[in-house]
């Protein structure tokens, strides 16, 4: 026995104050009364004296008990007993939503072994109940009965997320390295690598399923103007034989593409519609159906293309009005003297027309007719009343399908050769476009102004203008949403994110959202209640290869060590709370009716 906080023991000091309590008699007085009434209303008004022998009856005996178990129960009392504590570690990740030949899903059958588990064990001590996805975590304090913990095991659901498998190996191996857990009891779809220490006992789930997938639904926009967007999906046959995939995907549930594959053994494809119309929300759904049903649908949103955000300066802003006419950009035009070099960070391409930055740009950027003399880039200007194209590099993408003997040019100026831009196209006086990389941004200088943007009004002029935007973009790459499983931030103005199953969290811009472990299309809301949908996907083929789950090697400091019980501190305060509850209520009763009985004698 012991206690934990024996300072509190100074707390006794109390107890002779109660005795000093005690020393306090009454002093009689003479008072002059009417009647028996008024005596009887007067017998409250009584003073007392300090002194004498202390009246110590049983409400004292019974008062310095309690004070004494207060004090004893602030030391906090504790004895050391033998005990068995439990860890149950449930597997929630997205596999164990797989069908299995009895009709169960895995999920089902570990929940039913765990608890049939659980019912031979003695209650000798904790249970702890954990999950592993998308990170293991408990989920509660410790149960102190077997009823409790099992319970707690039929309000589990499995997720939508994968495993870690390197986290979990490693939390399984600190429960089984836990000097506090006698036993752990794992089940789950993955087997555990020999050697299994000695406090794991594990539960194997995960028998060989076929399965058919898709692995990954990205969206992109090939170049800038046009609406229709490109589609590439992975699907994955994880079965032994051949097996022929039916993928429609539909746009806000119109079917807008459609193909058929066959595909062998544990073969994967990847599938592209190079044009699909615009949508908001995007559906792939894969059949026939099989044991997994999360991994044949997969969610895309044209939100997830990103948009291209241009920061135009120019003495003369209006010149920018026509870019914002093609799909895709968002265009913010300045006067040379009304920017900031600082903003610049924030946009994905600058634009300067008939000026030129003051220091390096730190984004990709395009110089229209930049005036003599620049520091920034050194480029030799020499003005021109006519422009003549003599050439051009007829395999850049600056100038892929640019009938560049349609274009009609003004006035401009050529450039001088330059010590790390290109001529792209040049003509009998220098160079008219130049383009070159430094620092990991790309850069373009026209020595003729393509802008204003007019569209199929100057096509081949527009064509120019859009291949040159979209170099500076670096367009053409994919983007595929997001997975279960994995936080992101939250975009700036976003007040509330509402999950795939109608649930809303109140989201706080900057801040990671980690309520993710649901498939399906999440929305965002703004300003205005403003909705922006992002996908999130299960997107992971190794999660999906259900006929081969990896092994855990799971490794304990006392691996060889049986589960032995363990000394644990069992705390006496709960015990001396209740005695002084049950004494303060004793004591009370016995005063209160002895009073009533004065009472009712006089």
């Amino acid at each position: 026995m012991g206690l934990l906080y024996p300072g509190a023991l100074i707390f006794a000091a109390l107890i002779p104050v109660l005795v000093l309590a005690y020393l306090a008699k009454e002093r009689p007085a003479r008072v002059t009364v009417s009647s028996v009434m008024a005596f009887r209303a007067l017998r409250g008004f009584r003073r007392e004296r300090f002194g004498g022998w202390p009246r110590l009856d049983w409400m004292f005996f019974a008062e310095v008990l309690i004070l004494s178990l207060v004090v004893l129960a602030l030391a906090g009392p504790f004895i050391w007993k033998k005990s068995s504590p439990l860890a149950v570690v449930l597997d929630n990740s997205a596999a164990m939503q797989a069908l299995t030949p009895s009709g169960k899903t895995r999920f089902d059958l570990a929940r039913e072994k765990l608890d049939a588990e659980l019912s031979a064990e003695n209650a000798g001590g904790e249970i702890s109940v954990y999950v592993t996805a998308p990170q293991p975590r408990r989920v509660a304090p410790p149960f102190i009965t077997l009823t409790g913990a099992r319970l707690a095991l039929l309000r589990i659901k499995p997720s939508d997320a994968p495993n870690d498998q390197t986290t979990l190996e490693n939390f399984l191996s600190d429960l089984a390295s836990e000097a506090r857990v006698a036993k752990v009891i794992f089940a789950g779809a993955s087997a555990l690598a020999a050697p299994v220490p000695a406090r794991i006992h594990p539960i194997a789930v995960g028998d060989a399923v076929a399965n058919a997938a898709i692995g990954s639904f990205a969206l992109r926009r090939e170049a800038l103007g046009a609406e229709a967007l490109h589609a590439s999906l992975t699907i994955a046959n994880f079965s032994s034989g051949t097996s022929t995939l039916d993928l429609v995907v539909t746009g806000d549930g119109k079917e807008v593409a459609h193909a058929k594959e066959a595909l062998g053994a544990r073969e994967t494809a990847t599938l592209e519609f190079p044009a699909i119309p615009p949508a908001r929300i995007y559906q792939a759904k894969l059949a026939p159906d099989d044991a997994l049903a999360l991994d044949n649908v997969a969610y895309a949103t044209a939100g997830s293309v990103k948009n291209v955000s241009i920061l135009f300066i120019s003495p003369t802003p209006a010149d920018a009005d026509g870019l914002n006419s093609i799909p895709g950009v968002a265009v913010t035009a300045k006067s040379p003297d009304s920017y900031s070099p600082d903003e610049l960070g924030t946009f994905d391409l600058a634009i300067f027309e008939y000026s030129a930055p003051t220091e390096m740009p730190p984004v990709n950027t395009m110089l229209v007719m930049p005036p003599p003399g620049d520091p920034v880039f050194g480029l030799t200007v020499t003005p021109t009343a006519k422009v003549e194209i003599a050439g051009w590099r007829t395999t850049d993408t600056l100038t892929d399908s640019v009938n560049f003997r349609l274009l009609s040019l003004r006035g401009g100026e050529y450039f001088g050769s330059h010590p790390w831009m290109s001529q792209v196209v040049g003509g009998d006086g220098g160079g008219l476009l130049l383009k070159g990389e430094r620092g990991a941004h790309r850069f373009v200088a026209t020595g003729f102004n393509p802008f204003p943007y007019l569209g199929k009004r100057n096509l081949p002029m527009s064509v120019l203008t859009l291949n040159a935007i979209s170099y500076l973009a670096g367009l053409g790459g994919s983007s595929g949403g997001y997975h279960t499983g994995q936080p992101w931030l939250v975009p700036a103005g976003v007040e509330q994110v509402v999950l795939p199953s109608g649930k809303k969290r109140t989201a706080r811009p900057g801040t990671l959202f980690t309520d993710v472990s649901e498939q399906g299309v999440y929305e965002l809301v703004g300003p205005g209640s403003t909705q922006t949908p992002r996908a999130v996907n299960l997107a992971d083929l190794t999660e999906s290869d259900l006929s081969s789950s990896p092994l855990l090697k799971v490794e304990a400091a006392n691996s060889g060590a049986a589960a032995q019980p363990v000394m644990e501190k069992s705390s006496l305060s709960d015990y001396l709370l209740l005695a002084i509850i049950a004494l303060t209520a004793l004591e009370a009763l016995i005063v209160y009716r002895r009073r009533r009985t004065a009472e009712a004698a006089l």
